[in-house]
């Protein structure tokens, strides 16, 4: 059965969480919950070693070569991927009517640049904040203040 709402998509590089407002009482409730445990892992734990060393152009000297993406960077795109594929789904399934979108910046841009146009005609409203440590008191209280007029 879908559930024709707007979810509020609320994200950092380690963890998401899609809510909706409750309709019989206040606050929201959480109706699905991403994690990224890779965030929080060494980086000798993901694979990253050592950078490799290159002879330098002019002359015997060697300098490290700094990899185009560590494995850490590589952990939050695809966490980014497995965020927007999972909403992407969802809006096909017809689950949420809208989408409001709240995550840090990078993240955000993240999001934007490999976003289908199926979701990102779902997305009402995207803010470049971090919400995701905020007690749950204030971060009702947030959501209310962006909730669309009429957003159920």
């Amino acid at each position: 059965m879908p559930n024709r709402t707007t979810w509020f998509v609320i994200a950092d590089a380690a963890r998401a969480e899609a809510l909706v407002k409750r309709k019989d009482k206040p606050g929201y409730e959480t109706l699905r919950t991403w994690e990224n445990p890779d965030v929080h892992a060494k980086a000798h734990e993901l694979g990253e070693d050592r950078p490799g060393r290159a002879f330098d152009s002019l002359g015997p000297h060697r300098s490290a070569m700094e990899p185009r993406e560590t494995p850490k960077e590589a952990a939050k795109k695809d966490f980014a991927r497995e965020l927007v594929a999972d909403l992407d789904a969802a809006v096909a399934s017809g689950e949420p009517q809208a989408i409001v979108l709240v995550a840090p910046p990078r993240l955000l841009g993240e999001i934007r640049a490999i976003m289908p146009a199926s979701l990102a005609a779902a997305v009402r409203e995207d803010h470049a904040k971090d919400y995701t440590r905020l007690p749950r008191a204030e971060l009702f209280a947030r959501l209310d203040e962006l909730r669309p007029v009429g957003a159920g």
